[in-house]
């Protein structure tokens, strides 16, 4: 079932190069469902214990085909296949060469679901590499100006160096070790008594690091958010920065907890730049889309935060309970980051088709004029400032509980971050729904009945997630 979630955009993608053209986004929106609805059914299933499936593919290199569902994984393979039938819904009425675009989009869904169930580093690395081709063609075919050429290029660019990087690190590590199974990788490490290189952890990391990403290589973020279509910006910032986080969980937690605990400090300190510099770069900002792009660096690091925190708590039952708190918070965290910011760019992107432009200091008193927008808008951005009874307020909550108790000095001074969130937030809020009308949007329509049902099980979940986070965190407990 596992397989066939993640292979059913696949098989999308061919039919749709196979069919007319006008068929094209019911095959994609098909591909998504069926995705979607066997993800449902998993976790339906759902035990907290590893659901896998092991396969002997290549012999002589001790490489399986291996694929599983535990609580590392759950919750973001959840938003994954959530978030790819509303995007397909998003494109619905996208006629610019829809063959490639909805096949595209189908192989990034299958990208992206690959690179959360496989357990054997072979083919997820093939999946994380086939995550960023369809991501590439999409922002240079499909953008939106003229930028995107070289957005595509640098966003290429910085990831696929990275993944050179990580490449490498796994190729040295399967010397060492000679298994690329990631289940079973801590416990041969442990019993061939390896010493890995710190190279080997540095390789890996920069891998992860730029898809995070963390400053400072993150300069190819925001030009890419701002070129790419909206709904190609949903998987950009609702799930592929989500790759990089899930990777740290999976690969660097388990495999390298030595190296971890002898740079937690490092990367406590890169998460904490990450979050101040994210908030400054977004209170410069005018684009909503920019705005947005940084506000997303500045969440997605508090992510990297708890895993900093990792590093410091291995050791005794109050530091035990620290890393449990702080890795279910980083968790939950990439589940509500994932909804509110997919939520707000599909609003942005709508501000932008309706009025021709995405100047925050261009609108004004959009409260009276399209009230159902406003109230969605206000909704997520305050599930982005974890406002209680939000998810963005469970998640960042149970981080900062778990980073305090092991790194109280850079937890403190990370709540700063919450501050400047709050203020840039909080300006856009205020330039773009109060005040005068501008004149030139007081006959701008508000949301649609179709537009509101793309919102609504978004919405839901955000609430859902903020009242009664432990339905959601069971898909996270560590199980004995």
């Amino acid at each position: 079932m596992i397989t066939a979630l993640t292979l059913a955009p696949l098989v999308a993608a061919i039919l749709i190069l196979a069919m007319p053209a006008q068929r094209a986004r019911v095959v994609a929106m098909a591909g998504a469902l069926v995705s979607f609805a066997l993800t449902a059914w998993l976790l339906l299933q759902f035990d907290g214990k590893l659901t896998e499936v092991k396969v002997s593919w290549i012999e002589d290199l001790g490489i399986d085909y291996h694929v599983g569902l535990d609580g590392t994984n759950a919750l973001v393979l959840f938003l994954a296949a959530l978030l790819a039938p509303i995007v397909v819904w998003i494109s619905w009425g996208h006629s610019d060469r829809p063959k490639t675009y909805f096949a595209l989009l189908s192989l990034q869904f299958t990208g992206l679901f690959g690179t959360f169930t496989a357990l054997n580093f072979f083919h997820w690395f093939i999946y994380w590499e086939l995550a960023l081709v369809p991501a590439f063609f999409l922002i240079k075919l499909f953008g939106k100006n003229e930028d995107r050429h070289k957005a595509a290029i640098n966003f290429v660019l910085f990831t696929v160096l990275g993944s050179v990087a990580m490449l490498l690190g796994f190729l040295f590590l399967y010397q060492a070790t000679d298994s690329f199974n990631f289940v079973e990788l801590p416990s041969v490490i442990e019993e061939k008594n390896v010493e890995l290189s710190s190279l080997i952890f540095v390789a890996v990391l920069a891998g992860l690091w730029v898809k995070v990403p963390l400053a400072p290589l993150h300069i190819w973020q925001a030009p890419v958010y701002a070129a790419a279509p909206t709904p190609v910006v949903i998987l950009l910032t609702g799930v592929m920065s989500k790759m990089g986080v899930y990777g740290f969980l999976r690969l660097i937690v388990p495999i390298f907890p030595n190296q971890l605990s002898q740079h937690a400090d490092m990367l406590l300190s890169f998460a904490l730049l990450t979050i101040l510099w994210g908030a400054f770069l977004a209170l410069r900002q005018t684009d909503l889309k920019k705005l947005l792009a940084f506000s997303s660096l500045n969440h997605v690091a508090y992510c990297v935060l708890g895993i900093g925190a990792l590093g410091v708590a291995t050791t005794g039952l109050k530091l035990e309970d620290a890393h449990e708190l702080a890795r279910q918070g980083v968790i939950l965290q990439m589940f509500a980051h994932g909804l509110s910011a997919a939520g707000l760019f599909y609003l942005v992107g709508l501000l932008e088709q309706r009025a021709g432009h995405r100047d925050r200091d261009g609108f004004g008193g959009l409260c009276s004029v399209t009230p159902r927008f406003a109230a969605m808008f206000y909704i997520l951005t305050f599930c982005s400032l974890g406002l209680p009874f939000l998810a963005g307020f469970a998640a960042e909550f149970l981080i900062f509980s778990g980073s305090f108790a092991v790194a109280p000095k850079v937890t403190a001074v990370a709540t700063l971050g919450l501050l400047a969130t709050a203020v840039f937030l909080l300006t856009m809020l205020q330039r773009v729904f109060t005040g005068p009308v501008n004149e030139q949007h007081q006959s701008m329509p508000d949301l649609t009945r179709n537009e509101i049902l793309i919102l609504t099980p978004i919405l839901i979940l955000v609430f859902w997630a903020g009242i009664y986070p432990k339905t959601w965190l069971a898909f996270s407990q560590t199980m004995p």
